[in-house]
């Protein structure tokens, strides 16, 4: 059996030849979050303060909803094509495989709508320190919020309404993960600290990637079971 480390090399090597094909699918999530971010300031009164205040929410539904958008067919063509059937059969850990998977999925999904977040949060009126503070906020949250999409995206695998299936399940699971995230722009709007925040959505997102590859790779045997 070869090392663990050279599996998830070998299986985001795959995975990044499956999205080089497959770049309509990611690139969908950032035109979804541009647009929500780029039209929904249009629809505010013109109060800087208050669109300052609601900032931190709406970026957070939005990059909640890219997630859920990106990853509904997640697994679906490695069930379709019998790869999941190759995993079980491999005698590897699968949650290693789901684990460079998902990873290499955040890369590529969330990570250029973190990229894009600081251009499009000048709509709203954040200054520099705000707009950092939401920088970073994402960069601790959004991995749970991707291992929760992808937990759910298992779930609805072999479904047909697989969108309201995952719907169901991942938005309360994300609430606290939401919270923590708002709330930490919204304390730098307002000059309050905001460490405490960012460590606890931290905390989170590595409880998330530490735990989850296991549960997803349970209900990945269990829908192939």
């Amino acid at each position: 059996m070869m090392s663990l480390s050279k599996l998830m090399y070998q299986q985001i090597q795959r995975e990044w030849r499956v999205q080089m094909r497959q770049k309509k699918s990611w690139a969908n999530s950032l035109v979804f979050f541009s647009m929500i971010m780029i039209f929904f300031p249009l629809t505010l009164p013109s109060d800087p303060q208050l669109q300052r205040i609601i900032a931190p929410g709406v970026v957070w539904v939005a990059v909640l909803l890219s997630s859920l958008l990106s990853a509904e067919r997640l697994f679906q063509s490695d069930y379709d094509e019998g790869v999941i059937e190759l995993w079980l059969v491999s005698g590897q850990p699968v949650s290693a495989l789901v684990l460079a998977k998902v990873t290499l999925h955040w890369v590529l999904t969330l990570i250029p709508l973190i990229g894009v977040s600081p251009i499009i949060a000048l709509l709203f009126g954040l200054d520099g320190y705000a707009i950092f503070v939401l920088v970073m906020s994402l960069i601790c949250g959004t991995p749970a919020i991707m291992f929760l999409s992808a937990l759910a995206a298992a779930f609805g695998t072999a479904l047909r309404q697989k969108g309201v299936i995952m719907g169901l399940i991942l938005l309360p699971l994300t609430i606290p993960i939401m919270i923590l995230g708002s709330a930490t722009t919204t304390a730098a709007v307002s000059g309050l600290p905001v460490s405490g925040y960012l460590a606890w959505s931290l905390v989170l997102s590595c409880c998330a990637v530490a735990a989850l590859p296991f549960a997803i790779a349970g209900v990945i045997r269990a829908n192939m079971g």
